[in-house]
């Protein structure tokens, strides 16, 4: 059985730590300057990042893309995304023609969203957006299963898990996910699953996505690993450079990566999860990546 918390605690308590207000503060900058000075119409451009939690979507919107003043980063929540009749924490989008219409009007080079709960949509927001291009993250499943449970607390992955169960297609985890996906998952759950066995299958459902939608097929995304992006900074903010279409400051974002171990084996999982993850993973390399 899936497990429950009785301790559930609030999404603002569970978002990153991040430096909220400066990040804010930032943003308000940039606008109050590309108010007086707007990017041409027909230059700005729109940045998608896709992926599994955890994969360092904030990072290469933070740490990476942010440092530059041409860039405006979107927080999950901005209502320009969400709408305005949605609960504070809202994440899931609203009509896509609508947002997207209302992202081209931004006065910035390159506008960035992270529609991580449309992931499992990714194609259809990539047409909608005509233009835009997408970024798919991705890192390795033992590590993200372990930031998960360190993050979110043991109880996570379990209820990330659970719609896949019941076979949910209204709830954003296991929208879009195969039959299969789901008795896959379904199967492993009952054989009883430990924390990180739980948030590595996770990853395996989540990455699904990214072949399920054929997206390897689709000029208009590309993968970025996250140890790429940590280990061979300049090399990989450079092929981004070239991607979004404006000079990244390469030296400003290196000083700010931590280089990441290149061992696979974090921790050992359960062989069944370990197989479906290895496999999706190496699935990867064939495919197109900065």
């Amino acid at each position: 059985m899936l497990e429950t918390d009785p301790h559930h605690r609030t999404r603002r308590t569970l978002r990153d730590e991040e430096p909220v207000v400066r990040r804010r503060a930032l943003a308000l900058t940039k606008s109050a300057v590309r108010s007086m000075f707007r990017a041409p119409y027909h230059d700005r451009r729109i940045v998608l990042i896709f992926g599994c939690q955890r994969s360092g979507t904030t990072m290469i919107q933070q740490t990476v893309l942010d440092r530059s003043w041409h860039v405006l980063i979107l927080e999950e929540h901005d209502r320009r995304l969400v709408g305005r009749n949605g609960v504070p924490e809202e994440t899931a989008w609203e009509d896509y023609a609508t947002v997207l219409a209302r992202l081209r009007h931004i006065p910035f080079e390159v506008v960035v969203a992270k529609p991580l709960v449309e992931s499992s949509q990714a194609r259809e927001l990539l047409d909608v957006a005509e233009s835009a291009k997408g970024i798919w993250m991705l890192r390795r499943y033992d590590t993200v299963a372990q930031s998960n449970v360190e993050r979110f607390g043991p109880h996570n992955p379990y209820r990330d898990l659970r719609p896949f169960c019941e076979h949910d297609p209204l709830d954003w985890r296991s929208r879009a996910a195969t039959g299969e996906t789901c008795d896959t998952v379904q199967s492993l759950v009952r054989e009883g699953l430990a924390p990180l066995d739980a948030a590595a299958l996770f990853w395996w459902a989540r990455n699904r996505l990214y072949f399920d939608q054929h997206l390897w097929a689709d000029e208009r995304i590309r993968v970025l690993r996250y140890e790429r992006a940590c280990n061979q900074p300049e090399d990989a903010v450079a092929a981004l450079s070239d991607y979004v279409g404006i000079t990244l400051p390469v030296n400003s974002i290196a000083s700010r990566l931590r280089p990441q171990s290149e061992d696979i084996h974090v921790t050992t999982l359960h062989p069944a999860v370990e197989r479906l993850c290895r496999e999706t993973w190496e699935s990867f390399s064939g495919c197109p990546e900065f």
